[in-house]
């Protein structure tokens, strides 16, 4: 029952998330139309534009998490995985990566607790000296980044990224990391082939 009650919650959990934002690019001179298979180029390195930090959540169990989650998507967009990159009609990889964020809330306060600023508190109160304290509260949270590229096994240039960005939520069993990977992969490769995502 405890674990039934701990997916309810995780489940919950992502659909309010399930709104973050995706962005993409991609060229539009290549033929997403005639993708029928994929192959693996290396994949999981952290992403060169970030700031990485040693973290729990960035560790091989994740990269396997990502790397089965793409399978999954390229599969149920009936795009087989082949073994020859030469044999391939696109060429898989993705980057992550974690940051640690500051978020500061900045807001005034009258005589220490009761939210006031000048042009809304009550005259009663309004000119008692001392009485608008100026407070700052910051808090620091994990934001991960993925980062999903493919390349034309022809030019081997990138023809797609899509990039996801996301606060980290506090996760405490495999299951959870599962569903949030499943969760932010899904929400990338939803974009993908172009013109695919609904809006």
């Amino acid at each position: 029952m405890p674990r039934i009650v701990s997916l309810i919650v995780c489940a919950v959990s992502l659909i309010g998330c399930a709104s973050a934002p995706v962005s993409t690019d991609y060229d539009p001179s290549f033929s997403f139309a005639s993708v029928r298979t994929y192959a693996w180029l290396d994949t999981g390195k952290p992403d060169a534009d970030v700031a990485v930090e040693p973290s729990h959540h960035a560790n091989d169990l994740m990269r396997n998490r990502i790397r089965q989650a793409l399978e999954s998507q390229m599969q149920s967009q009936g795009i087989a995985k082949v073994a020859g990159k030469q044999s391939a009609d696109i060429l898989l990889t993705f980057h992550m990566g974690i940051e640690t964020r500051v978020e500061v809330y900045d807001f005034h306060d009258h005589f220490g607790y009761y939210p006031c600023f000048p042009r809304h508190c009550s005259p009663r109160y309004a000119y008692y000296p001392g009485g608008i304290n100026h407070d700052h509260w910051h808090t620091e949270y994990q934001e991960g980044r993925l980062i999903v590229d493919m390349i034309s096994p022809q030019s081997k240039k990138l023809v797609w990224r899509g990039i996801s960005e996301r606060r980290m939520p506090y996760m405490e069993t495999p299951e959870q990391r599962r569903l949030f990977i499943v969760d932010t992969v899904g929400n990338v490769m939803s974009h993908f082939p172009p013109g695919r995502h609904s809006h």
